[in-house]
């Protein structure tokens, strides 16, 4: 069996101050974890760091950049036009290879305990971590912790947020695809109605199974912006996505002006965005090479 391997995919609540950033990126990596990606945008106010390694690796370098984010982070003086419940908003854990999801489940106990001990930030399980008969997805979690955590205590830790870092929703997920699609438009309502017929249509539309969609305007850059969430990856394919969008776009007089990968994206699913947008008759993940070698 090949050795244990997790990745985890952080989302705080700083877009904004590039020496914070750094300091929480660098703390992950001390813990000897493998750095594949950090991404962060001003208007979101919010940084995207995505990492792999053992559980062990996992756990001290989320526990490690935990730490340097609530030291140089204050919810109280945050503006972003991203929902947020916390400093460190959200921790997704996702299996790669040799760990089954319910050893995984069981590290994410393990590591919220701790995470809420040691810190002093409440913490909310979601997804495959969420105990039988509390919600499970990420959006009703944030809407239950913003009504007031007294009717809604955390799973672990006190039931009253931070007062500087908020909450934290972690867990064990399915992998997922965070895509950014910002159009030639400064009308934000167009960006809300196409975020808004994406959660009316998926429920029936094959394109759409999964897609959670919300629409932003980014006043730094004055361009709106559909935010995408693909859930369902292995049904969802990412360039019909975005054919969709931009079908809806023009449909509203506008067009794409250009895409933002967030995080990581798994090869399966690079391969079949790309099957799709060359029109192949297949592409299997092996036909797509990397130049270094593999560790490297």
């Amino acid at each position: 069996m090949s050795m244990p391997r997790l990745l985890c995919v952080p989302n705080f609540s700083e877009g904004r101050n590039e020496a914070t950033i750094e300091s929480i990126t660098e703390a992950a990596r001390g813990a000897g974890v493998w750095i594949h990606h950090c991404s962060w945008d001003y208007d979101h106010h919010r940084m995207v760091l995505a990492f792999s390694g053992t559980p062990a690796q996992v756990g001290r370098a989320i526990l490690r950049a935990a730490a340097v984010a609530l030291e140089r982070i204050d919810l109280r003086v945050h503006q972003g036009v991203h929902p947020r419940v916390g400093a460190v908003d959200v921790v997704p854990l996702v299996p790669l290879t040799g760990l089954k999801r319910e050893d995984a489940v069981a590290f994410s106990h393990q590591l919220a305990q701790r995470f809420a001990r040691r810190l002093g930030i409440p913490v909310y399980l979601y997804e495959y971590s969420a105990w039988e008969g509390r919600p499970r997805d990420l959006p009703t979690i944030r809407k239950r912790v913003q009504a007031g955590v007294e009717a809604f205590p955390p799973d672990f830790g006190k039931a009253q947020l931070h007062p500087t870092a908020g909450a934290t929703v972690l867990g064990v997920r399915d992998p997922l695809i965070a895509f950014n699609v910002n159009l030639q438009t400064d009308d934000p309502s167009i960006a809300e109605q196409i975020a808004r017929q994406i959660r009316q249509a998926r429920a029936t539309h094959p394109d759409l199974q999964g897609v959670r969609a919300l629409g932003f305007w980014l006043p730094t850059r004055r361009i709106a912006q559909v935010s995408l969430n693909l859930t369902q990856p292995d049904r969802t394919d990412l360039y019909r996505v975005l054919q969709y969008v931009r079908q809806q776009a023009q449909a509203l007089g506008t067009d794409v002006r250009e895409t933002e990968l967030v995080g990581v994206l798994l090869l399966p699913d690079a391969a079949r965005a790309l099957q799709s947008a060359l029109n192949a008759v297949a592409i299997e993940p092996q036909q797509i090479l990397t130049m270094s070698p593999c560790g490297e």
